[in-house]
């Protein structure tokens, strides 16, 4: 289990002196109150505790499976996150058997009408593709899930066995399909279409609401102009130090007369990059193990897939000045 940030204390106070029932749960653990469709989704499924009991041992299965940056196997993690892309993979593939069930219900509802025997086999193929497109979502989502903890981790869970049912759903129905029971096959698979609809939702809710396969740097500002960071003589050699560069996080390393800055969040869930370590000029988050090189903050190992935003460097009458010079 990887532990981040919703295990730190934040420090704040209570808002309110009520004193609630029983045992109070953590902010990490309840969902926004509105809109009210979107909490009575969350309250149900993340409240399902007993999928912890499924999802860590696999998940561990996993992890051990591709092993760690510089493993051979991790290579395998790097290509299914989607490093070698610069973009997550898993949303890519997903697409496929979405847009080809569409298809498969579209037509099978025209077929319904007319029962042509070339709508029939378009229904067929739309459902075989779909198959396939399938097989490469799941493989990528179990990697990219496989770095979740929390309620991430049983939304994605559940999200992945929903898929799972319907997979093997529409393999069912194209069985019915070949067998001559076609209104049966097409009822197995609309069925599934509709448990896909909601799936999909879940799935929006860990990218678009929790933040899972984005870039986490990319709402950080930062300056076009060289910013003061601090002192020259302060910045000890060989230690990752964190500055804060007109409103963005940034790391810096000083090896020799060279100084290397880098962003300090890590792209892939907003790990700290200056509590991690540093080894050959290339930086490993604390968190997931993700590896940038502090050169140009390309990624060398996922699960990360976004480079770290870079800056130019100076010292300028004893103070080390940064400079912002791309998009992360």
């Amino acid at each position: 289990m990887h532990l981040h940030y919703f295990a730190r204390e934040k420090g704040t106070k209570p808002m309110s002196s009520e004193v609630m029932p029983g045992q109070q749960k953590s902010w990490t653990e309840t969902p926004p109150m509105n809109p009210p469709m979107r909490h009575l989704i969350a309250e149900v499924v993340e409240n399902q505790t007993w999928l912890d009991k499924l999802a860590t041992p696999f998940q561990n299965w996993v992890l051990k499976l591709f092993g760690q940056p510089g493993e051979p196997n991790r290579q395998v993690k790097d290509m299914l996150n989607g490093t070698w892309l610069g973009h997550a993979l898993h949303p890519v593939l997903t697409d496929l058997p979405i847009g080809s069930w569409t298809s498969t219900a579209l037509l099978d509802l025209v077929w319904l009408g007319n029962e042509d025997e070339g709508i029939a086999r378009g229904a067929d193929i739309t459902l075989i593709f779909g198959l396939v497109g399938a097989a490469g979502a799941a493989v990528t989502g179990v990697t990219d899930w496989s770095d979740t903890d929390g309620t991430d981790r049983r939304v994605g869970f559940m999200h992945g066995l929903l898929n799972g049912s319907i997979t093997l759903m529409n393999i069912a129905s194209l069985v019915l399909r070949l067998t001559g029971r076609r209104r049966a096959g097409i009822a197995v698979s609309t069925t599934g279409y509709l448990a896909t609809l909601f799936s999909a939702y879940l799935g929006g809710e860990l990218s678009f609401a929790k933040g899972i396969g984005v870039n986490h740097d990319a709402w950080e500002g930062g300056s076009d102009d060289f910013v003061a960071v601090m002192d020259a003589q302060d910045l000890v050699e060989g230690k990752l130090t964190r500055v804060d560069a007109a409103g963005i996080p940034a790391v810096l390393y000083k090896q020799g007369n060279t100084i290397y800055a880098i962003g300090a969040v890590c792209t892939h869930l907003a790990g700290p990059l200056d509590e991690g370590t540093c080894e050959n000029g290339i930086v490993q988050c604390p968190w997931h193990g993700s590896r940038f090189r502090l050169s140009d903050g390309a990624v060398v190992n996922g699960p990360a897939v976004y480079a770290e935003p870079t800056f130019k460097v100076r010292v300028r009458n004893g103070k080390i000045e940064l400079r912002r010079i791309d998009h992360a």
